[in-house]
């Protein structure tokens, strides 16, 4: 299905999921794919900032997300939780799980999202190791997942090994590029939107499908026109928790100061029937009435 839907003109535009109520809101208001970040998970369900979460606890809450939707899921595997070995693996049960897409970035494990200091990176050799095991992996259990290399070494080794990592990484059978954004403490700076379409058409846009980094900088405000302008295949904005987090914190203020839950039922918001839909309590309840005496 993702295959198939990146042969489709224009850019494919897949939000971020953290929860099987977030997955479902993506489905329902039409999205035809969508992305998990472990940032999301790692949030929300462990409270950690960076990559200290294990294979078997992203792909568990992966797990439950695929059982709430039906659309087709890209999942970030981080630096694939360890070695080559190790991301053979987790592509392994990724794989066998049902997901569409994975995601393998070259950065040194632990891994640290663009928002934490200077990214370290594996060198290329230990990079492409990791993408061969991946592609193996891919190869003998689906042929259909979509492999998506990214590629943080910009930060700190400038967009000529970007861009040498990305052809490599080609030529062994990767499907998309995501050339991620630089940081504001990067040795080489935030990039503008003039270097980050010379740096897509440098990898091959749009004859190579390359996915629209996250916002940052230049980028930051960007729109998915604005991305396939450039040259974008797919892009995921960034996940909703901060945004969803304030309107739980304004919530909670309200009930601290003033002991109401005012807010908790908008005007407006999702009816109790709508929710009872998104978690298919139809199908459910009619299963019980066929089986249950």
């Amino acid at each position: 299905m993702l295959r198939e839907l990146l042969k489709e003109p224009g850019i494919l535009v897949a939000p971020h999921a953290f929860d099987c109520n977030t997955a479902a809101c993506i489905e329902h208001v039409g999205f035809k794919a969508m992305f998990m970040c472990t940032a999301g998970i790692r949030n929300t369900e462990f409270g950690f900032p960076y990559g200290l979460i294990t294979a078997t606890e992203a792909i568990n809450s992966l797990r439950n997300m695929m059982n709430s939707i039906h659309v087709p899921l890209i999942f970030d595997a981080e630096d694939g939780f360890g070695g080559a070995i190790s991301a053979y693996r987790t592509a392994q049960d990724l794989i066998r799980l049902g997901i569409a897409g994975i995601f393998l970035n070259d950065q040194k494990h632990p891994y640290k999202g663009p928002g934490l200091a200077i990214q370290q990176v594996v060198s290329r050799d230990e990079y492409l190791g990791k993408i061969g095991a991946v592609l193996e992996a891919r190869d003998k259990e689906d042929k259909d997942v979509v492999v998506v290399a990214r590629i943080e070494a910009g930060s700190t080794l400038g967009d000529d090994e970007v861009v040498a990592r990305a052809k490599a990484c080609l030529k062994l059978g990767v499907d998309v590029i995501l050339p991620q954004a630089r940081l504001v403490t990067s040795k080489y700076g935030l990039r503008t939107k003039k270097e980050i379409q010379l740096l897509y058409k440098a990898i091959g846009a749009p004859e190579v499908m390359i996915w629209g980094m996250a916002g940052q900088g230049a980028a930051a405000d960007f729109s998915a026109k604005d991305w396939e302008n450039i040259g974008a295949k797919i892009w995921a904005p960034g996940p909703m928790n901060s945004a969803l987090m304030k309107l739980a914190l304004e919530l909670l203020q309200t009930l601290h100061d003033e002991g109401t839950i005012k807010g908790y039922r908008p005007d407006g918001g999702p009816s109790r029937e709508f929710l009872h839909q998104m978690e298919g309590l139809d199908f459910w309840e009619g299963l019980e009435k066929k089986y249950v005496p």
